[in-house]
């Protein structure tokens, strides 16, 4: 085994790592052979003062400087992707399968992704989350035994529900280090327990009824069949697209996840790129775990450089039907008609661990059945995008949230005419129980049919839609949106006015 060697491997697979131990590994990497490669930036500061740490690996180290680094890494015309792991702390395998990667970058690994690509890792997205290690945090999954962290941050967040909202300095630290590097494919780590399948390992593209068509049919039919194809033959391990079996029950079918972009690979999509996740198996060894997860980033890294062309010009084609704005927004999603697809069943074993709980482990033997699968989503209905959308009065809080999610928007220093349509409420509703420190909210009603001339005063904020983040500016605003500044009350002062009197929603749409 190459040295350094992380926490895992000198514990017999015992123990995690904490962030200190992390960031220790990374420094013994400057001095192997190959160390140079490796550059260490500090990103941002988690709320209780950690350094958010992102490693580039690159044939010709990128400069310390933000602005340098970023222009360094879009002159060299090499791809560029982004692994982020230890979003949930408690789900460790990404972190230390992305440590391995470095150490084998360090000693001259993976000399042909450097050779067209340049790698950014955030080992450790969730610092203060990860130093929470505790033997009674995911009792249920199999090992380490000496415990992992805490799924949530010191605040309490997920940051898998924040990429909408962002309340937290990770994700607005993430936000701008993903501004400023655009990369080509984003991977987010995670690990999931669940039903009892067959499967090292499951992941999804976006599952965003937004992404640009083009991205969402190469990601799903091309990139990723290529990838689970490799995963099997290079590796033997089994993986499928994620989901769980409907109330535990093989025979009613296999279901994905939620398609809304508060989730981290969900949201990216939205950005005119590819995003992936990636899911271990938590009833694996911590060992497999790690594996499989090492083997998936690793294969997804290979699979982008042998297809960097055709990504780089479905990029570019989507971003410019985003400044055309030929595009609509689409809303009132569900789940697409069920597919019959093999699936492999699995089966577990459980133990006792006195004091704490019940810890589960896949047994071996996998059983292949055909059963109805839904793994992506639909959207019912859409509305065309308008010239702009206008706020007159924006409060601090949507000016910064435009901010962190680096939409094109300006500021009218004089009032302008223009044709408006107002999207006219007939109800709103918020949730009684409080979700990520929110009561989200949901709006009904419609788009005007009619303009009317209207005076957009001074001072209102103006967010063209002709430009490259249009899909995430119209998830953003759109009133019917289903994940939005709306959903997280963003505008619930002025929402809570307007039912009172003329019932018209604060985000207006600019037709000329």
């Amino acid at each position: 085994m190459e040295e350094p060697r992380t926490v895992p491997e000198t514990s017999e697979w015992k123990r995690t790592s904490t962030h200190e131990d992390v960031l220790a590994f990374l420094r013994k990497l400057d001095d192997l052979p190959h160390g140079k490669r490796l550059r260490r930036h500090v990103i941002g500061k988690s709320s209780e003062g950690r350094d958010l740490v992102l490693v580039t690996a690159s044939r010709e180290p990128l400069p310390a400087d933000k602005n340098d680094r970023t222009a360094a890494a879009k002159n060299t015309g090499l791809l560029r992707l982004f692994v982020n792991a230890n979003i949930h702390a408690g789900e460790v395998e990404g972190k230390e399968a992305v440590q391995i990667l470095l150490r084998e970058i360090a000693h001259g690994g993976h000399e042909d992704l450097l050779e067209h690509a340049i790698l950014f890792f955030v080992p450790v997205y969730n610092p203060d989350g990860n130093d929470r290690i505790d033997r009674k945090n995911r009792v249920e999954q199999n090992g380490p035994d000496g415990g992992v962290g805490t799924r949530h941050t010191a605040e309490g967040y997920d940051l898998n529900r924040d990429f909408i909202k962002v309340d937290t300095p990770e994700c607005a630290a993430l936000l701008r280090t993903i501004a400023d590097i655009d990369p080509d494919v984003l991977m987010d780590l995670h690990t999931t327990n669940g039903s009892a399948h067959g499967y090292e390992l499951t992941y999804a593209p976006s599952l965003a009824v937004n992404v640009d068509d083009g991205l969402r049919d190469f990601t799903r039919n091309v990139f990723l069949k290529e990838i689970r194809a490799a995963m099997a033959r290079e590796h033997r391990f089994h993986v499928f697209d994620y989901g769980n079996f409907v109330r535990g029950k093989p025979e009613n079918g296999w279901v994905t996840y939620d398609h809304r972009p508060r989730f981290g690979t969900n949201y990216f999509a939205l950005r005119n790129r590819i995003a992936v996740l990636s899911e271990a198996y938590s009833y694996d060894s911590f060992p497999v775990r790690t594996a499989a997860t090492r083997a998936f980033v690793v294969e997804t890294l290979h699979a982008a450089v042998r297809h960097r062309a055709e990504i780089r010009e479905l990029a570019n084609a989507a971003d410019e039907q985003c400044k055309n704005r030929a595009v609509a927004f689409r809303y009132d999603s569900e789940l697409e008609d069920p597919v019959v697809d093999e699936v492999l069943l699995g089966q577990l074993d459980h133990e006792e661990i006195e004091s704490i709980g019940r810890r589960s482990k896949r047994v071996p033997g996998v059983e292949p059945v055909k059963i109805p699968t839904r793994v992506a989503f639909v959207a019912k209905k859409s509305v065309p995008l308008p010239l702009a959308w206008v706020i007159e009065k924006p409060s601090s809080h949507v000016r910064a949230l435009l901010e962190a999610h680096g939409i094109e928007h300006r500021f009218l220093d004089a009032p302008e005419e223009h044709d408006i349509r107002d999207f006219v409420m007939t109800s709103t509703k918020k949730s009684r129980r409080a979700f990520e420190k929110h009561h989200e909210r949901a709006v009904e009603g419609a788009w005007s049919e009619d303009a009317h001339e209207a005076t957009v005063p001074a001072g209102a904020v103006w967010i063209p839609a002709n430009q490259r983040l249009a899909r995430v500016a119209a998830q953003l605003l759109e009133p019917l949106s289903e994940d939005s500044l709306t959903t997280w009350n963003a505008f619930d002062d002025e929402i809570e006015a307007a039912m009172q009197s003329a019932k018209v929603h604060p985000v207006h749409a600019v037709v000329r």
